[in-house]
C-alpha cells in the first residue's frame, strides 16, 4: 500500500537555522522539498558530481574485485578526491590501451599473409625508380587472369584469395580486378614487439587498478561523507528567505504516523507550523509499505514507476502473478529446484541489501516447480503417465492427479489445458486491472468516474456469458476446460438472460457515464469510439497472454531435445548402456544444454511476464505513474 503522506510548512527564525538542520536530520522523517535555488546552487551540482564519481568508481572497484576474486582488503592510500582522479587517469589508460592493441591486431592480421618484411627497403627501392605494389585478389579470378605483362610474384595463396606483388619502372600501369593494399609503416615484428609493450603497459595499469581494491572501504567512507554534505546542501539551500531575512520558510512531506514526534520537534524551535493533507493537484513523494511476501516485488515496480499518490498500490495485485506467469514460462520442476537451491544458498551469502533478491528467487523457484508439476516435465522428461501420455514417464500414473495441466492426445488429437489456462489468467488479471481502475477514478474524481470501467467488466464478464450460450463464431466457450475444471460449463450454469442483460447494462453504462466532462448528449458518440476499442483490445490482449503457454512449451520442448541428443551417444538398438564410454558425451550435453536452456527460459521467464505486466495490466489499470520515492532528510550511515 501508499503511505498517507501529509505537508509541513515551516517559517524558522533565521538565527536557528544550522541547529534546525542538524537535529530534523537526526530526526530523519521530512522529504524536503528542493527548492530551485538548491538546484542551481555550484556547490550543491559540485557535490552532487563527486558523489555520483564516487559511486561508479566504487561499482568498477568492485567488478574488478568480483572478476579477479581478490581477497577483501582495507588500506588507507591516501586523498580520496586523488584516489579518484587516479582511478579516472587509470581507467582512461586502460581503455586507450586496449583501443591501441586492437587497432595493432588489426594491422597484424592484414600484414600476416605478406610475411616479416621490412616496409624502408620498399621505399629505397621507390627512390631508385622501382615500384613494389601489393595486391589481394579473388583465386577464382586471379587464374583467369593473362600476367605475361607484368613482373609479378605471388607472396600467399590461399583457398579464397592470392596476395602478389608487382614490381614497375615509371608510370604506374592498371591490374585488372584486383585490390590494392597500402604499404604498411611497420614490419609484422615491428608490430609484434609493438603490441607486447603495449600489453606490458596494459598489464602494469591493470596491476594498478586491482591495487586500489584495498580503498573501497575507504571510498565508501568517502561517499558516505559527501552524500550527508550534498543533501545538507540541498536543505540549507531550500531555506528560503522571508520578511528580509527575518524569517526562513521550509516546506516538505512526512508519513502521517510520525505527525506527533514531527510535532514535538517543531515546538522545540522559534517556529511556525502547519500540517496539512495533499491536494489533488500535487507532487507528492510515494512510499511503499507492504508486508511479507508482496514486500519482494517491489523493486520490479521500481522498475517502470513508482504508482501516483492518488493511485492504488499495484504491487499487491501484481506480485501473484507475476510469481505465477514466471513458474508457468519457465515450468520444469528441475529447474526451479536449481532456482531455489541457488536463492537459498545465495541469501545466506549476499549482503543484507541483497537477501530481498534471493528471497524473490526462493518464491520464483517454488513457482517454477509447481508449474513443473503441473505441466508434468522434469529437465524436459516426463514425470507422470497415464491416459494420453505417449511417452516414457519417471512415474507410470499419476497424471490425472498431479499435473493436470500435461499436454495429452485425446480423441481430437494433442490438448494443451496450460493455453486455456494462460487465456483464463489473462481474462482475470484484465478485470483485476479493471476494477483498480474503477478503484482508482472513485478515489480521484468521484463515482460516477469510476463506473467506465466498471461497464467494462460487465460487459466482459456478460459476453462471455452469453457467447458461452450461442457458441459466438464456433469458438467454443462452453466447452471451455483447463484440466478438469470446466470453466465453459459454469458458464452455461448461468442463464443466458443474465448474461444477456449484464452485457446490456454493461453498454448502457459506457454509452452514459464514459466521459463525465462531457454533455450527456456527446456521451454516446464517445461511447461508441470506446465500445469500439474495447472489442478490438480485448481479443489483441488475450493472445497476448498465450505467450505464458508458448515460453513453457518451448522451454519444454529444448530441453526434451537436449535429453534426446544426448542418449543417443550411450544408445544401440534401442538399449541404453550405462557403461559405455559415450557417457561422457551424454553427460556433457545435459549439463550445457540444460544450462543453456536455464539461461535463456529464466531471461524468457523474466522479461515476459514484466511485459505482460507493464503493458497489459497496467494498461487495465488505467496507470498514470511518475512519482518520485520519498527519501526523507536523514543522515546516511556507511
Amino acid at each position: 500500500m501508499i503511505v498517507q503522506m501529509k505537508k509541513m510548512d515551516l517559517l524558522l527564525y533565521h538565527r536557528e537555522k544550522e541547529a534546525f538542520l542538524e537535529k530534523l536530520r537526526d530526526l530523519g522523517v521530512v522529504h524536503i522539498t528542493e527548492s530551485e535555488a538548491a538546484k542551481e546552487s555550484h556547490l550543491v551540482q559540485d557535490l552532487a558530481g563527486v558523489v555520483h564519481l564516487t559511486e561508479r568508481v566504487i561499482t568498477s572497484l568492485k567488478k574488478i574485485q568480483a572478476e579477479e576474486k581478490i581477497a577483501p582488503e582495507s588500506r588507507d592510500l591516501g586523498d580520496p578526491m586523488e584516489l579518484l582522479h587516479r582511478f579516472d587517469d587509470l581507467e582512461s589508460k586502460k581503455d586507450k590501451l586496449e583501443q591501441d592493441i586492437a587497432v595493432l591486431q588489426k594491422d597484424r592480421q592484414a600484414l600476416e599473409p605478406w610475411g616479416d618484411f621490412d616496409p624502408k627497403r620498399l621505399r629505397l627501392l621507390e627512390e631508385a625508380g622501382i615500384t613494389m605494389r601489393l595486391f589481394v585478389m579473388p583465386a577464382k579470378k586471379f587464374d583467369t587472369v593473362n600476367w605475361s605483362e607484368y613482373i609479378l610474384e605471388v607472396v600467399n595463396r590461399g583457398e579464397a584469395s592470392v596476395h602478389f606483388v608487382v614490381l614497375e619502372r615509371g608510370e604506374k600501369s592498371d591490374v585488372p580486378e584486383a585490390e590494392e593494399q597500402r604499404i604498411p609503416e611497420y614490419s609484422l615484428s615491428e608490430l609484434d614487439q609493438k603490441i607486447s609493450d603495449l600489453k606490458t603497459k596494459l598489464s602494469k595499469t591493470e596491476k594498478s587498478l586491482r591495487k586500489m581494491v584495498a580503498c573501497i572501504s575507504q571510498l565508501e567512507a568517502f561517499h558516505a561523507q559527501r552524500l550527508n554534505q550534498l543533501k545538507y546542501e540541498k536543505a540549507r539551500h531550500s531555506l528560503k528567505s522571508e520578511a528580509e531575512g527575518k524569517l526562513l520558510s521550509l516546506s516538505g512531506w512526512f508519513p502521517d504516523a510520525n505527525e506527533k514526534s514531527l510535532s514535538q520537534f517543531l515546538n522545540k524551535f522559534p517556529a511556525w507550523y502547519s500540517f496539512r493533507d495533499p491536494l489533488v493537484d500535487e507532487d507528492v513523494p510515494v512510499k511503499l509499505k507492504n508486508r511479507n511476501f508482496p514486500t519482494l516485488f517491489e523493486p520490479i515496480t521500481g522498475m517502470y514507476s513508482l504508482p501516483s499518490y492518488n493511485e492504488l498500490d499495484v504491487t499487491p495485485f501484481m506480485a501473484p502473478f507475476f510469481a505465477l506467469f514466471f513458474g508457468l514460462c519457465l515450468g520444469d520442476v528441475g529447474y526451479g529446484l536449481i532456482l531455489l537451491i541457488g536463492a537459498i544458498i545465495g541469501r545466506a551469502k549476499v549482503s543484507a541489501k541483497l537477501r530481498p533478491v534471493m528471497s524473490l528467487g526462493i518464491f520464483l523457484g517454488i513457482a517454477t516447480i509447481v508449474s513443473g508439476f503441473l505441466l508434468n516435465t522434469f529437465f524436459g522428461q516426463t514425470i507422470f503417465g497415464g491416459p494420453g501420455i505417449e511417452e516414457h514417464a519417471i512415474f507410470p500414473v499419476g497424471v490425472q492427479i498431479f499435473a493436470p495441466l500435461s499436454a495429452q492426445v485425446g480423441p481430437a488429437g494433442q490438448v494443451f489445458p496450460a493455453m486455456n489456462l494462460a487465456l483464463l489468467l489473462g481474462v482475470i488479471q484484465m478485470l483485476v486491472g479493471i476494477a483498480m481502475q474503477s478503484r482508482n477514478r472513485m478515489r480521484t474524481s468521484g463515482f460516477l468516474a469510476g463506473l467506465q470501467p466498471v461497464s467494462t467488466m460487465l460487459m466482459i464478464m456478460g459476453g462471455f456469458v452469453w457467447a458461452a450460450h450461442v457458441d459466438l463464431l464456433e469458438l467454443g466457450i462452453g466447452e471451455f476446460t483447463v484440466g478438469p475444471v470446466g470453466i465453459g460449463a459454469m458458464l452455461l450454469a448461468i442463464p443466458e438472460a443474465i448474461g444477456m442483460g449484464v452485457t446490456i447494462l454493461g453498454l448502457v453504462t459506457l454509452f452514459l457515464f464514459n466521459n463525465i466532462d462531457k454533455k450527456i448528449y456527446i456521451r454516446p458518440l464517445t461511447g461508441l469510439w470506446d465500445f469500439y476499442n474495447f472489442l478490438t483490445g480485448i481479443l489483441q490482449t488475450l493472445l497476448s497472454y498465450l505467450r505464458l503457454f508458448a515460453l513453457g512449451l518451448a522451454s519444454g520442448l529444448l530441453g526434451g531435445a537436449f535429453n534426446q541428443i544426448a542418449f543417443m551417444f550411450i544408445e544401440t538398438n534401442g538399449e541404453i548402456n550405462y557403461f559405455s564410454w559415450g557417457l561422457i558425451g551424454t553427460v556433457l550435453i545435459l549439463v550445457l544444454g540444460h544450462s543453456l536452456n536455464l539461461i535463456l527460459s529464466a531471461i524468457s521467464a523474466f522479461v515476459h511476464p514484466l511485459r505482460l505486466t507493464f503493458v497489459e495490466f497496467y494498461g487495465a489499470i488505467g496507470f498514470r505513474g511518475g512519482s518520485k520515492p520519498y527519501i526523507p532528510f536523514a543522515k546516511v550511515e556507511r
